[in-house]
């Protein structure tokens, strides 16, 4: 931890000495509110920096100190680039230069290897979260909210937090539950973990692997591990019954599935008679091994599972969504391949939210992945039931090359910047995610969209 700190600590040098300037930079050197561990690592991240705060009140103490009659002048400042460039920076409060900051660390190549999230909470405190850290609370069970970056127990805990918190309805906040990327699936703690201590960074964020740090059933973790011996060996003394479950209602085939395990999967379906189709999970939640299979690209599973067993390709979870959706959003370009080519899914099919393949696909942001599902005819120009488009889907996880792509190849438009359901545009998702680079860039894009618009079409003159 002690390493990530003065990594993520140089960093935020940088960001200050472009945000604010060089006076800041040594003002900072001696400051009390420089970057510490947060204070609420147990819903939050595990560094904060309160620095922006103490800037901004220095500023209005000056304003006291000079007797100004008013308090609402804001802080100017010139700051001058590595290059000798000049640049006027107004910050109104202690928010805006905290947005500042965080705009530009997530803009930091650097930081990114050490960094999963930056937010800025309305005092302009912000928060840090390692890939260190989000390892550690996927470990257990805790999932973050899009929205503000806080952390809480599964999916249930997103959607009541979202629905009372940020006031979103519920088929918002189901969906966004249903959409997490750690949902059963979550990040395998490295050989390093050891009691609460978390699995150190790598060069970039931790492979999506199935963590087995929940599964006490010795049957369902020989499955998910691929031990077909094991396996056999506990059926074979009555120690382990083919119907039991995990924590979330999932049995060995899904793990199983979802692991790559075809020896496994077959075992447990020819001997041990489980069902292929089954759903299985949470309610709401609940999925059978093609979808796990699909969604993590074990195209042989799949193989299996449609040709020789006869499993519908289009068999939908509880919510509508196919194995199709579940390989587009996670980037499985070859699987999606096969769906379409071989198993002949319907790639237009709409889940219970009024989400088609698109929008998966743009929460992931794989501009690849959109090229392919436009050469099939897809429609990107769909809203869904909350009203939202592809583009809402795309800013509100940062990805500017989706964002670029919708709007120059997509179809999309001004109606698909407007307000969704809850009041929400793909600028306001993008900057309130912290990727205000992107907001920006959004704006502009309406701005440009709305003058077309208003712009009246030139007068021929015939002569």
């Amino acid at each position: 931890m002690a390493n990530d700190h003065d990594e993520i600590e140089g960093r935020v040098v940088n960001a200050i000495h472009t945000v604010l300037g060089e006076r800041f930079v040594r003002k900072y050197e001696a400051s009390k509110n420089k970057l510490r561990p947060g204070k609420n690592r147990a819903t939050s991240g595990d560094f904060e920096l309160p620095y922006a705060i103490e800037v901004f009140k220095a500023h209005i103490t000056s304003l006291h100190t000079q007797g100004a009659t008013s308090f609402d002048e804001p802080l100017r400042l010139t700051t001058i680039s590595s290059y000798g460039l000049e640049r006027e920076r107004v910050y109104t409060s202690s928010y805006a230069i905290g947005q500042a900051l965080a705009a530009r660390l997530l803009e930091d190549d650097l930081l990114r290897p050490l960094v999963a999230d930056v937010r800025c909470n309305q005092r302009g405190l912000l928060v840090f979260t390692s890939h260190r850290h989000l390892e550690w609370h996927a470990l257990h069970g805790r999932l973050p909210c899009s929205l503000c970056g806080l952390f809480f127990n599964g999916p249930r805990g997103i959607r009541w937090h979202q629905m009372k918190q940020h006031d979103a309805n519920f088929g918002t906040a189901q969906e966004e539950a249903l959409m997490t990327e750690w949902q059963l699936i979550v990040y395998t703690p490295s050989a390093s973990f050891a009691s609460c201590q978390a699995p150190a960074p790598s060069s970039s964020p931790a492979a999506m692997l199935p963590t087995l740090a929940k599964i006490q059933d010795k049957g369902i973790r020989a499955a998910a591990q691929g031990d077909l011996k094991a396996l056999q060996e506990l059926q074979a003394t009555s120690e382990w019954h083919p119907a039991n479950e995990d924590h979330n209602g999932c049995n060995a085939l899904v793990w199983a599935a979802g692991g790559g395990h075809l020896n496994v999967c077959n075992y447990l379906v020819l001997e041990c008679n489980m069902d292929p189709a089954a759903l299985q999970g949470k309610r709401g939640m609940r999925r059978n091994a093609l979808h796990w299979a699909a969604r993590n690209g074990h195209l042989e599973i799949c193989q299996w599972l449609v040709l020789e067993l006869g499993i519908p390709v289009d068999m939908p979870t509880a919510d509508g969504t196919t194995a199709f959706h579940y390989a587009v959003w996670n980037d499985q370009l070859s699987m999606c391949e096969w769906l379409v080519s071989v198993a002949r899914c319907n790639v237009h099919h709409l889940n219970s939210y009024g989400c088609n393949a698109t929008q998966w696909s743009c929460m992931t942001g794989s501009v690849s992945m959109m090229e392919f599902l436009c050469a099939q005819g897809v429609n990107f120009t769909l809203l869904n039931h909350n009203g939202h488009s592809a583009l809402h889907k795309a800013a509100i996880k940062g990805h500017q090359a989706a964002c670029e792509w919708l709007l120059a190849h997509g179809g999309l438009g001004h109606q698909h910047m407007q307000e969704d359901d809850d009041g929400f545009t793909p600028v306001r998702f993008a900057v309130e995610n912290g990727h205000a680079a992107l907001g920006k860039w959004l704006q502009e894009q309406y701005t440009a969209l709305v003058e077309r618009q208003e712009k009246p079409p030139p007068i021929l003159v015939v002569e």
